[in-house]
């Protein structure tokens, strides 16, 4: 073969060697990209490189799923009054909130049958069912709010003994005077008399019913979450609300317990979020939602 003729062949070959080593290095460099955890959209720009964080619920590794709403005129899946225990009855519903059918369970208690207590300790926050069994509560929700060493933030009694400071002007608190009457009010409108005769009492925020069943919370803030409530119906019986997905928004929670067909007269917001939980011990139609922690502070249904 002529020289240039070579010279030419060698040519072509060493540009395709080239060729395939520039693929080869763009692989090798969006490989070490995708795995060097750059900065998305949502980070600031410039913002230091951070290792993942252990979360408490499983990270999505893929698109969401489009949630199928109930096909037109059906009514969400309704269990009904389950009997649960002497006093207890358990309802599971799904709820259409937000573009997806939303899981509640509904815990409805008769006062006759039942004491309504609250249970607190801050430096021993125990399982839902480390409550249950200490005290023989057949049913248990989560409490009111608390802080980082597990102390409330507002009023609670137990016991009859207060511990903390009442909210004042906004909240809600549920009541268990020493007469055994049960009440649930906005603290806006009935602000807390130290001086009332009270065994048991809990606080929460926001109110979700005023007294007489009208909404009471407006404000929409898009943040969904898990949720829980607490609230009265117009038989004087006590229900224990827990939506355990990050469903509802506070007001559609407040605009659909006003609406719903559980005859609620006043309620009130409690802790959701991770320490949404809800307890009840039956045989024969039990509920589990276990809440991310240990508790410092529940509500309690102790048999009589």
């Amino acid at each position: 073969m002529p020289p240039r003729a070579r010279h030419m062949r060698f040519a072509a070959r060493l540009r395709w060697v080239r060729h395939g080593c520039t693929v080869a290095c763009l692989w090798a460099l969006l490989l070490l990209a995708g795995c060097s955890g750059t900065p998305t959209d949502g980070d600031q720009a410039g913002a230091p490189i951070r290792s993942p964080l252990p979360t408490l619920m499983p990270t999505p590794t893929g698109p969401a799923p489009t949630p199928v709403p109930p096909a037109p005129g059906e009514p969400p899946a309704d269990t009904g009054w389950l009997a649960a225990a002497p006093g207890v009855e358990l309802r599971r519903l799904r709820v259409p909130v937000g573009g997806q059918q939303a899981p509640v369970s509904v815990v409805r208690l008769d006062p006759a049958a039942l004491h309504l207590r609250v249970g607190y300790s801050p430096e021993e926050p125990r399982p839902l069912s480390a409550w249950a069994e200490a005290s023989g509560a057949v049913a248990v929700i989560n409490g009111g709010f608390f802080d980082e060493a597990g102390h409330t933030v507002a009023l609670l009694i137990h016991n009859g003994e207060p511990v903390g400071s009442s909210y004042e002007g906004r909240g809600g608190m549920f009541a268990v005077r020493q007469d055994g009457t049960l009440s649930l009010r906005s603290l806006a409108d009935a602000p807390y008399d130290p001086a009332e005769p009270l065994d048991e009492a809990l606080q929460g925020w926001p109110m979700l019913v005023r007294p007489g069943g009208e909404a009471a919370y407006g404000f929409e803030d898009g943040e969904r979450a898990r949720r829980s409530a607490l609230a009265l119906d117009r038989e004087g019986r006590v229900l224990l609300i827990a939506a355990p997905t990050a469903a509802f928004t506070l007001r559609e929670l407040a605009g659909w317990l006003a609406t719903a067909d559980l005859g609620v007269d006043a309620a009130v917001n409690l802790d959701g979020g991770s320490s949404t939980g809800l307890l009840v011990r039956s045989a024969s139609a039990p509920e589990r939602i276990e809440p991310f922690a240990p508790l410092p502070i529940v509500l309690l249904a102790v048999p009589r």
